[in-house]
Formats: structure tokens, sequence, C-alpha cells
């Protein structure tokens, strides 16, 4: 499962900076033509954060299997 968070991380990653490049910072970042490349940031900041909550679950996971099988 952590593989698949790896891969999804670096699709992020990807999505992230394609969307931060496709901005045209010329015609203003609230621009009607910017607004797709605007919502894309923001799924891909949430979609970064998730990913990061999965890794920390998965990485925390197994002291909480050894503190259950010890009680």
């Amino acid at each position: 499962m952590k593989k698949i968070i790896y891969i999804a991380l670096v699709l992020l990653l990807g999505s992230f900076i394609y969307n931060l490049v496709s901005i045209d910072y010329g015609l203003g970042i609230l621009d009607a033509s910017n607004r797709p490349f605007i919502i894309g940031l923001g799924a891909g900041i949430c979609g970064l954060i998730l990913c990061f909550i999965f890794l920390n679950y998965y990485r925390l996971k197994s002291n909480l299997d050894n503190r259950s099988t010890k009680a």
C-alpha cells in the first residue's frame, strides 16, 4: 500500500508543478482563464496532505499493533 501512496505523491507533485507553471501571472491570479489551474493547485495541496497523513498512519501502525499485542 505504501508503494501506491508514493506513486500518488509523485503524480500529485507533477500535477502541482504543471498547474503552477501553467498559470499566466501577467493576467492576475484570479483571472477567469487561471481558475482551472488554481483549482488544480488546491486539489494538489489537498492530495499531498492526504498522502502525508496516510504515510504517517502506516509509519505509526506498527507501533499501535505492538502495543495492542502486549496488553
